[in-house]
């Protein structure tokens, strides 16, 4: 199955930062990425027993804990590991990428692309197609937020340079 774009890197050892707004398919991407290796998100720190409960004021310590068991894993050399977070802007990505380098791994970015009114004619996501699609219940004003601040065509360079 290619239902996404993936900017491909030639690499034994590989990171995939899948990125998307909420409703994309992005997780559902995710784990078909990592089905050879790890998905790790975020969002898995909210959950507990199968019920997602996120609290904003633990949003800092749910990513250090994901940026932690990213490294642990890559300090097993494990591969893929796929992180599956929004990852609108560079500067959220950042930790991730210096933590590869650290350890020798490739990074690709992978982006859904399951339909064809998924972005619209200029490439942005397409709202109008995506709104009521979530899995969390993310609220219209929130999801045309994460479209007006996503950051399109990542490179390392732009991402090592980036800030919060």
């Amino acid at each position: 199955m290619n239902w996404y774009k993936i900017k491909k890197l030639a690499a034994s050892k590989k990171l995939i930062l899948s990125r998307g707004v909420s409703g994309s398919g992005k997780s559902t991407l995710a784990k078909e990425l990592g089905s050879a290796g790890v998905v790790f998100g975020t969002d898995e720190f909210f959950t507990q027993n199968g019920k997602y409960d996120f609290d904003i004021k633990r949003i800092k310590e749910a990513h250090q804990w994901n940026q932690d068991r990213t490294e642990q894993a890559m300090q097993k050399s494990i591969s893929p590991i796929v992180i599956d977070n929004t990852n609108l802007q560079f500067w959220e990505m950042k930790p991730y990428v210096e933590i590869a380098q650290r350890y020798g791994y490739d990074i690709d970015f992978a982006e859904p692309n399951w339909h064809q009114e998924l972005k619209d004619k200029e490439g942005q996501w397409n709202f109008d197609f995506l709104r009521g699609r979530n899995i969390h219940g993310v609220p219209e004003d929130r999801l045309r937020e994460m479209i007006d601040n996503y950051e399109y065509n990542p490179t390392i360079e732009n991402i090592l340079r980036s800030k919060k």
